[in-house]
């Protein structure tokens, strides 16, 4: 192996800021040079699974990294979070426990661990995990990840206040930026434009694809279920939690304030021609089909927080579909608050952050439902888990598409999952986490409040 190599610092800098596509070039040229070089094994093998690439590949490429190097725990982690993304939950959690006995503090080997098994006990290694958090010198990061394992273990074991002790430690050592002012003045300013009939007066534009499905709602909601389920039909190519919408907003928002600087998101999404929206749509369209490798006639789209691009997809996509899925606000929050983000969603580290973000996109919902003339289907998770055949059928039935059984069995999808939820996502339909929130409620004062109290999350709850 050689000695340090600052072009492989480099490939790793590029993947950790999301740059799949360059760090991934950046590895194959070291490999190139050094075909057994592990570290760049596995950064390319992250990298190119990052930047869309086939999982095999990847699952090839870090198996053989494993085989060069059996006693580094960070390529078991690769090797783990590949298994995971794959669906072979106790594959990863093997490999998690790999680590674990190659270096018993590996907190991020734990975290990992904890993200694909279900606690039914206090073991030996939580309690040498509980006694590790002791410990002055660990440093912030090894303690966030330990923190939000310890919260996750005794949820499992539904112990709350212990659990969400671990969990506020957690979130304030991992704790990132939320301009919530400036979503409140976008949300402002949409509902001043829905008001004066700017979004209905909008002509016509982009591409007439009925193709499109966009899956909305707040994170955690059961988003991921969703497209799992559209996922299993033979005529719906699943994209996954995609960027796609919230870079050719920015592009779009720079493009406009070149020349114009007052505007807010909503108004400069109403200046975009009609020749660039076309243009961009087809660009979409055109990325699609090429990861699709396979005709389709509906394409799912699931980035949560698309919620409040509605208008931007509207003009894009005339002809799209949004499936707003809904759970009660409180499980809603309570399962954001305990899931570690590897980016953004930066109000998820604040209870209140959390109530006010759940409001924001509720409300903005609400107008798009009048401003906009998208076929908008609402799903309630509670009424998915509870009646999985009746909702899938609605969701089936909303996309165009004849009915499968295939679509009661989401846990049975054989793709490559990169959301927070790729543990769930593999589990059967069930009932477990309805509810959640009561055991917390002591704590959710917060939360409650920014929400706007309980008469408003009663409504919610109940659908209204």
């Amino acid at each position: 192996m050689p000695a340090a190599l600052p072009e492989l610092d480099h490939a790793w800098h590029l993947l950790s800021q999301q740059r799949f596509a360059e760090a991934a070039q950046q590895a194959a040229a070291i490999l190139r040079r050094f075909p057994d070089n592990v570290s760049a094994l596995a950064c390319h093998a992250m990298a190119f699974w990052k930047a869309d690439g086939d999982i095999a590949v990847s699952l090839a490429e870090i198996q053989r990294a494993v085989a060069l190097a059996p006693a580094e725990a960070s390529i078991r982690h690769n090797l783990a979070t590949l298994y995971a993304s794959a669906g072979d939950v106790e594959g990863a959690a093997a490999q998690f426990e790999a680590a674990l006995a190659i270096k018993p503090d590996d907190t991020l080997a734990f975290y990992g661990l904890t993200q694909n098994r279900r606690f039914a006990a206090e073991t030996d290694l939580v309690r040498a995990m509980v006694a590790l958090d002791a410990d002055p010198g660990l440093d912030q990061t090894r303690r966030e990840f330990l923190n939000f394992a310890l919260a996750k273990v005794y949820d499992d074991l539904e112990i709350p206040d212990r659990a969400m002790a671990y969990a506020m430690a957690a979130n304030r050592l991992g704790a990132r930026p939320f301009d919530l002012g400036a979503e409140g003045r976008a949300l402002d300013q949409l509902r001043d434009l829905a008001a004066l009939g700017a979004f209905r007066r909008a002509r016509d534009s982009g591409h007439p694809s009925t193709a499109p499905l966009f899956i909305v709602g707040m994170p955690r909601s059961g988003t991921t279920l969703v497209e799992a389920i559209l996922a299993r039909h033979p005529d719906v190519f699943a994209l996954g939690e995609s960027s796609l919408m919230a870079e050719l907003e920015y592009v779009g928002f720079s493009r406009i304030a070149n020349s114009r600087r007052d505007g807010g998101r909503h108004e400069m999404m109403l200046g975009l021609d009609r020749d660039w929206l076309r243009a961009n749509a087809e660009t979409w369209l055109s990325y699609v089909t090429t990861r699709a490798r396979r005709p389709f006639r509906v394409v799912t789209d699931k980035l949560p927080e698309n919620a409040v691009r509605l208008g931007l997809i509207r003009r894009f996509f005339p002809h799209a579909r949004v499936v707003h899925v809904r759970r009660h606000p409180l499980d809603t929050g309570v399962s954001n608050f305990f899931q570690r983000f590897s980016a953004g969603q930066g109000f998820s580290t604040r209870l209140d952050w959390i109530g006010a973000r759940t409001r924001q996109v509720a409300d903005s919902m609400a107008i798009w439902k009048a401003a906009l003339d998208l076929p908008i289907l609402d799903v309630r998770y509670e009424k998915l888990v509870s009646d999985p055949e009746a909702e899938a059928r609605r969701l089936v039935a909303f996309a165009g598409l004849d009915w499968t059984e295939a679509c009661l069995r989401p846990e049975q999808d054989g793709r490559s999952v990169l959301t927070a939820s790729q543990w769930q996502v593999r589990q059967p339909i069930n009932t477990h986490s309805l509810g959640r929130w009561r055991r917390y409620e002591p704590w959710l004062g917060p939360m409650i409040e920014a929400m706007g109290g309980r008469a408003w999350i009663d409504a919610e709850a109940a659908g209204a």
